[in-house]
């Protein structure tokens, strides 16, 4: 599309963002997504308070694609950022604050988790989900701890979500320097690895490399998890260290225990 074309859409978009007909509306906060730049990046800012949800998404759409735009130019996304976290901040409605956070995950890591950290554990359910989201490629340690007590939840999406997050925080660093985070959190990541599928070679390693003394207490699984971890075994090569490991925490649910040698808290337990 020529420049003169661009311009057209672009002011009858601006024309048009304002009307009551909800089609025209969308098109035109879609238009301005595409062919928009930093001045007209506030007209869109009422579009996140809508009533609409189909035009809160596009609303956040666009502004994602204005700031992308602008990736390079610091001075303005600084703009676009006090803008947007100013809105947050001042929001009530739960709608109003999920779009909000779609247009944050376009912002810099290192904003991100200063203004989203601290809602990882204290918002619930939907809120939780959008702002663990945007922290997909966060690596801070502090914050991957407080994702994983998330992981917890009854919510199976959320529960995901939280454990994706997690494992692929843990995954981009070295390994020497996460072995000996990860070792006590072995029942964790078995989670991860059986719920996110992965090839589970980073969980094998975690199990050859792990210092004994380091190991959780042995928890019960049941058995469809105790068969995947038996096929993860047939695919891994002949690894003696991770296999003692292995067998070490792990026992089928149907295990049982000396009642005069276990305490209540010690005891094994499902892990679903």
């Amino acid at each position: 599309m020529n420049i003169l074309m661009r311009l057209l859409w672009k002011w009858q978009a601006k024309r048009k963002i304002q009307s009551d007909d909800l089609y025209l509306q969308y098109t035109s906060i879609h238009m301005l997504g595409e062919y928009g730049n930093a001045s007209d990046f506030d007209l869109l800012i009422n579009g996140l308070n809508h009533d609409s949800q189909i035009i809160r998404s596009v609303t956040s759409g666009a502004m994602k694609k204005i700031l992308i735009k602008y990736q390079d130019e610091t001075e303005i996304l600084l703009r676009f950022e006090e803008t947007i976290v100013t809105l947050f901040r001042n929001s009530t409605l739960l709608v109003s604050k999920l779009a909000i956070i779609e247009v944050i995950a376009a912002f810099q890591l290192s904003t991100r988790e200063n203004l989203l950290s601290s809602l990882v554990t204290e918002s619930e359910n939907d809120l939780q989900y959008a702002v663990i989201r945007s922290l997909a490629d966060t690596k801070d340690r502090e914050l991957l701890d407080a994702i994983l007590k998330v992981s917890d939840s009854k919510d199976l999406v959320l529960r995901k979500t939280a454990l994706e997050t997690w494992y692929v925080g843990i995954s981009n660093y070295n390994f020497d320097e996460i072995l000996t985070y990860c070792t006590p959190k072995l029942h964790f990541l078995i989670r991860a690895t059986y719920e996110l599928q992965t090839d589970g070679d980073f969980l094998r390693k975690v199990f050859s490399y792990s210092n004994p003394e380091d190991l959780p207490l042995a928890k019960a699984y049941p058995d469809t998890m105790i068969r995947y971890l038996i096929e993860l075994l047939g695919k891994w090569e002949f690894d003696p260290e991770a296999y003692r490991s292995l067998h070490y925490i792990v026992v089928p649910s149907y295990f049982t225990f000396d009642e005069s040698e276990s305490v209540e808290s010690d005891r094994p337990f499902v892990i679903l």
